[in-house]
């Protein structure tokens, strides 16, 4: 069985207790994003590891169009409920490192906590980069314990980005990654 396949069943498995288990980790992390970008109402913005749509309470209030992406189908049906059937946010079922969007598509991709589960992060990092808009924003949470200082600046320059900022705030278990797609 694939590496994928594995990370998959083990979401499809998990998903009805994430919230629970993740919900103070995951806040601190969309708190710390959110002091550091603003976002405004004609933006697109993909969730690219979605889940089961936590984030989605975080823009809320923004007119923004707002996109989620997960291959876990059973987060993805605790999304729609969460967001509810007549949200506007598109929901679609797809892996990061074939993202069914057109090239600069996006002015904010956000990928928290998603680059650890993958065999291969760079691909889905040059996906992120593709379907971002050339200035906008790539915004990563990348877990301290798989991805030290040299492995995210390995990653990084493999993938041809460059940090706008990057931002360890040792209350959270994540490095934050603020990208600018150049």
């Amino acid at each position: 069985m694939s590496h994928k396949n594995i990370i998959k069943i083990r979401y499809e498995e998990t998903a009805d207790v994430f919230d629970r288990r993740y919900h103070e980790i995951q806040n601190s992390k969309y708190e710390i994003i959110f002091q550091n970008i603003s976002i405004s109402s004609k933006q697109r913005i993909l969730d690219a590891g979605c889940g089961t749509g936590f984030f989605f309470q975080f823009i809320d209030d923004f007119e923004c169009k707002k996109y989620g992406l997960d291959f876990s189908i059973e987060s993805l049906k605790i999304c729609r409920r969460r967001i509810g059937k007549e949200s506007s946010i598109a929901i679609l079922c797809a892996d990061a490192d074939f993202l069914p969007f057109r090239e600069e598509y996006f002015d904010i991709i956000l990928a928290i906590t998603v680059l650890q589960n993958l065999p291969t992060p760079k691909k889905s990092l040059e996906e992120f980069k593709r379907v971002c808009k050339l200035n906008g924003l790539i915004i990563l949470s990348l877990l301290k314990k798989k991805f030290p200082p040299k492995r995210i600046n390995n990653l990084l320059n493999d993938a041809q980005l460059s940090p706008k900022q990057i931002i360890d705030d040792e209350k959270c278990e994540d490095v934050i990654v603020v990208i600018e797609n150049k």
